[in-house]
């Protein structure tokens, strides 16, 4: 039996230098108590020998039921090799980061669960370990999951090394557990916290009525180009009945988040009974990148940027050669789209196929 360290922080000015702190004991293999938005969790880093052992003995469980992953950031999907098949984007994109775990396939073709807590101080525990959790409930086997770090005391003093109270979980609610390993028949498992949202939304993987592809289209500022495209695009795709199979978005690589398409580009599209006036402008992410089954760079200079965020996505990137119109005249803008209307129905069967 050991001693609980009880470290108390605020969740909403977490004292970092603590934390990491906490994480560089966990990779030495000390277990970690910790909060999520759903409800107190346990782990410790997936490369450390031995966890998975040290929380079936805590649980009091069989070492031969497998503990879910928790994620920090989206790039530590790599780390587990999941296989981001289109319902698992689908999923992953609606619900993380948030009370849901997802069971998927790993590139070895076996099931791994996964979650993606919406919780500063779990995220920040996990990224300061550079690497995912092996975690689970904060309990033993068969018991109530612990809602706040008394809970947590009352089950497990002296059978974790630290335990972070940050207080009362948001939601107080069990995660959702769905199982997307047969993206045919999918499974929810558990039904928790967002329970409803997620029947929508198998119900929509069931009946193949959600995005099974994304189209993710780039250019420089994010307020020309590639919003007259994805506006365009996404008219036509809903002419055809498609735009609930195709999922299209847009980003740049050198934006500033949150302005507004230029005038001249709403006025363009409006002529073409397009409204684009809503959108707003972001800067082009991994997750983005690496999520898309298609990129259209408007430019050389954007494929390579991408490219060089992410090696592997070059086999999917088309480069439809567009120039910039920012700054210019409005029949420059008029040409502009008709270019890009153009080398989009050249390559339509890559599209919509």
């Amino acid at each position: 039996m050991t001693t609980t360290v009880v470290i108390k922080i605020d969740p909403r000015d977490p004292d970092l230098a603590r934390l990491r702190d906490v994480a560089r004991a966990s990779r030495e293999g000390k277990i970690v108590g910790f909060p999520t938005e759903t409800v107190y969790g346990i782990g410790g880093p997936m490369g450390v020998r031995g966890v998975a052992q040290k929380l079936s003995d805590i649980k009091k469980r069989s070492i031969e039921k497998s503990f879910s992953y928790h994620i920090g950031e989206w790039e530590m999907i790599d780390y587990l090799q999941v296989v981001r098949t289109p319902a698992f984007r689908y999923l992953s994109r609606l619900f993380w980061p948030g009370p849901v775990t997802i069971i998927a396939l790993n590139e070895a073709g076996s099931k791994i669960g996964l979650r993606f807590p919406k919780n500063l101080l779990a995220t920040v525990l996990i990224n300061s370990t550079g690497e995912p959790f092996v975690a689970t409930s904060a309990n033993l086997s068969g018991h109530s999951s612990p809602r706040n770090a008394e809970d947590v005391m009352k089950e497990l003093d002296g059978q974790i090394d630290f335990l972070i109270d940050g207080g009362p979980c948001d939601l107080g609610e069990d995660s959702s557990i769905v199982d997307i390993s047969d993206e045919k028949a999918p499974v929810i498992l558990r039904r928790g916290a967002a329970g409803e949202a997620l029947e929508a939304a198998v119900e929509k993987i069931r009946t193949g009525t959600f995005p099974r592809k994304k189209i993710l289209i780039v250019c420089t500022g994010n307020s020309c180009r590639s919003p007259m495209a994805e506006g365009w695009l996404k008219d036509e795709l809903t002419r055809i009945n498609l735009l609930d199979q195709i999922e299209i978005s847009s980003c740049g690589v050198g934006t500033r988040p949150g302005m507004s398409a230029t005038p001249e580009a709403v006025y363009v599209m409006r002529n073409r009974e397009i409204d684009i006036s809503a959108h707003r402008s972001r800067m082009c992410t991994r997750e983005d990148v690496m999520n898309a089954d298609l990129i259209l760079a408007m430019s050389q200079q954007h494929s390579i940027f991408i490219s060089g965020m992410v090696p592997q996505a070059k086999s999917k990137i088309r480069v439809l050669n567009v120039i910039d119109p920012i700054g210019m005249s409005m029949s420059v803008y008029e040409d502009v789209m008709d270019v890009i209307e153009k080398k989009m129905k050249n390559i339509w069967q890559e599209i919509a196929g």
